[in-house]
């Protein structure tokens, strides 16, 4: 018998030891993925002369790939904290009572990402995979569309595993409409905006204690940029001038995000990312023919003295901290 996609789903949970697998806490509300087993089989070298190698033996096994969906209220600051591992400082009752504001942060360069367990029903079976990390994580809005994200993960190992009970996604999902990107020059018209951060995961390898497995990754120094498709307009002169041509850096660049869903009153779950002492890495503009004349530009987050190079912050009902 044949199956389709429809009726698989994806959940993650966040370990509290690496490699330990855990149940999963939330939904990935999941559009596809390509999680899958490696095992690496080295052929025996010999100078007998045979019709075939004489053994091609098992030496390591892990698991990688990515999984992507769209941004619902219910996973937008779990997922986020899983992608920048640094500390979730909670303003509970804010903006109103009974909502939070959650300022997560990327890792320190001492630190230690979070590695959680990745779930799939793929139909035919339940897989799950230990030793989650995120190696890069992207999240993308085009004007009048949902907000997708993607994680491509590097995983410690595959198991049979089980799906938690749930409560069913019922809030309504992140979407442009509303959305704004906003530079020290003024809003930019923005078409598509695609933020990526990229941990540049290092793979430590096998041990001879840890048997088929490598160890724990650790994350290098992160790459955090953010591409900007727009009209063309005089602000993407101004940002060509001022920051792509010079060493000037863009002080910061504000991506906001909402969810047509109320936490309470009138104040919606929202998502405002930050990017500091952004360098302008390309500006461009073209005429393609008598349609609108499009422009892009490209940006890079900094380390300055002590600001972060990039803040989420989330905007829900959740009051304990996504880094606790």
């Amino acid at each position: 018998m044949a199956y389709t996609g429809t009726g698989s789903s994806l959940q993650v949970g966040k370990e509290t030891e690496w490699g330990t697998a855990v149940a999963g806490a939330k939904n990935g509300n999941m559009l596809s993925e390509s999680i899958k087993l490696n095992a690496d089989k080295k052929i025996e070298d010999t100078l007998i002369a045979s019709k075939a190698p004489g053994a091609r033996l098992l030496m390591a096994l892990d698991a990688s790939g990515d999984f992507s969906g769209i941004l619902k209220p219910e996973n937008a600051g779990y997922l986020l904290h899983l992608a920048l591992g640094g500390t979730d400082t909670v303003a509970t009752d804010t903006p109103a009572a009974g909502a939070n504001t959650h300022s997560i942060v990327a890792a320190t360069a001492a630190g230690t990402m979070p590695s959680f367990t990745t779930i799939v029903d793929r139909r035919v079976s339940i897989k799950k995979y230990s030793g989650c990390k995120i190696n890069t994580f992207t999240l993308e809005g085009a004007a009048g569309d949902y907000v997708k994200y993607t994680a491509s993960i590097m995983a410690k190992d595959e198991a049979t595993g089980t799906l938690a009970s749930l409560s069913a996604l019922a809030l309504k999902s992140f979407k442009t409409v509303n959305a704004t990107l906003t530079t020290p020059s003024g809003t930019v018209a923005a078409k598509n905006v695609k933020l990526t951060v990229n941990n540049a995961l290092q793979d430590v390898g096998q041990t001879y204690g840890s048997g088929l497995y490598r160890g724990e990754p650790i994350h290098g120094t992160r790459e955090i940029t953010m591409d900007v498709d727009s009209n063309y307009e005089t602000i993407n002169d101004t940002i060509d001038t001022t920051n792509y041509q010079t060493d000037v850096v863009m002080a910061t660049l504000v991506w906001v995000l909402e969810s047509p869903s109320i936490i309470t009153g009138t104040t919606a779950y929202k998502i405002t990312i930050t990017l500091r002492n952004v360098a302008i890495t390309s500006v461009e503009r073209s005429v393609s023919g008598s349609g609108l004349i499009a422009a892009k530009f490209s940006g890079q987050a900094t380390a300055v003295s002590t600001d972060e190079p990039i803040t989420a912050a989330v905007i829900d009902a959740q009051a304990a901290a996504y880094s606790a």
